[in-house]
């Protein structure tokens, strides 16, 4: 005990004082590396509340979806993702049971989304090889976007496309007679409808064409014609979805849609902005509702700044016979947000 007494510091004017000093000289170093791991748990502890509350919300679509999350329900292979790649830094920080369970549970999320992706798919086969084909084009152009109006224009002209859906068209108002020449065939900007928002062009004749609104919040963001391809009746549709986080509003859109689609018989392609991936459950549902199918991969469309990790909201859906051989982003967005689709599309006998 005397060699404690020396040690110990003069200031040591209380007991309790004196058996932390006497702490510190006994262990040293778990003193000295408590602030940084206290430091650490606590980032980790914070990251584990904020991935855990981004679980809760995404899985909210397998008990009771709610527009208030719809947009994670869209994003939840990106949201899954980014939480798997957080949860493996919070592990390098303080490993705990907890935060091995939310890694697990963020990539199960993951692997979910995967499989969803490819539940409602109808792509061409082998045996469709020598089936009749048709291109179709689909591009939010962006309202605002008047000064590539020009552009866009000559780009549609000579894209080979059949037909043609453009959403937020008012930029193409001043150049259909552009247009004309390549597609004289369009419903929109004039044609049963004096705005020009929703725009659909065809090199064959509409035959059938209606233009509806689908909510109160827009007018006539859908149309839905007949036309005939390649000796084939095929049934053309364009749609422009409000986004998700208003209310329940594209749910009703979609329900209207599929009201309006009800008694199309025959092969039928509905292409535009949806505003929402695939993935989102009202969108699942819309595919069971209508028999519509999408590609097995969909290329991301927006925001065309993100690239290939965008997120795919603009979408060419198509019911049987109808299936998607191909189907790829525009080489430039001409100044919108949103890249521009072209479907190859096979009529299939099978």
């Amino acid at each position: 005990m005397i060699w404690i007494k020396r040690i110990l510091q003069p200031g040591c004017a209380n007991m309790l004082r004196c058996k932390r000093h006497l702490r510190v000289l006994i262990h040293p170093s778990s003193e000295a590396s408590d602030p940084i791991m206290t430091s650490r748990k606590i980032l980790s502890v914070a990251i584990c509340v904020i991935v855990s509350l981004v679980i809760l919300a995404i899985g909210t679509r397998y008990l009771l979806p709610h527009w208030i999350f719809a947009t994670l329900h869209s994003l939840q292979l990106h949201a899954a993702v980014a939480c798997s790649l957080v949860m493996l830094f919070a592990l390098a920080l303080h490993r705990t049971i907890v935060s091995m369970l939310l890694l697990a549970g963020s990539l199960a999320l993951a692997g979910h989304a995967v499989i969803m992706g490819r539940d409602y798919t109808g792509m061409a086969k082998e045996n469709d090889a020598n089936a009749p084909t048709f291109r179709l084009l689909s591009f939010n152009i962006l309202k605002e976007n008047e000064k590539n109006g020009e552009a866009i224009a000559r780009m549609i002209a000579n894209s080979g496309a059949d037909v043609v859906n453009i959403m937020e068209a008012e930029p193409l108002e001043a150049h259909l007679s552009l247009l004309g020449s390549s597609y004289p065939y369009h419903i929109g900007c004039g044609v049963l409808t004096a705005g020009c928002d929703q725009l659909m062009l065809s090199k064959t004749p509409l035959e059938r064409g209606t233009i509806r609104s689908l909510s109160t919040l827009f007018s006539d963001r859908f149309i839905l014609a007949e036309t005939e391809i390649r000796g084939h009746k095929v049934n053309i549709a364009g749609i422009h979805t409000t986004k998700p986080y208003f209310d329940e509003f594209q749910t009703v859109e979609l329900v209207q849609a599929t009201l309006a689609m009800e008694k199309v018989q025959g092969p039928l392609v509905l292409s535009g902005d949806f505003n929402a991936s695939s993935l989102a459950p009202n969108i699942r549902s819309f595919f069971t509702w209508t028999g519509l199918r999408s590609a097995s991969y969909e290329p991301p469309t927006w925001p065309v700044s993100l690239g290939k990790f965008g997120l795919p909201i603009d979408h060419v859906y198509v019911r049987a016979p109808l299936k998607i051989r191909s189907i790829s982003t525009l080489p430039s967005a001409y100044g919108s947000n949103h890249a521009g689709l072209m479907a190859e599309l096979v009529i299939s006998n099978q």
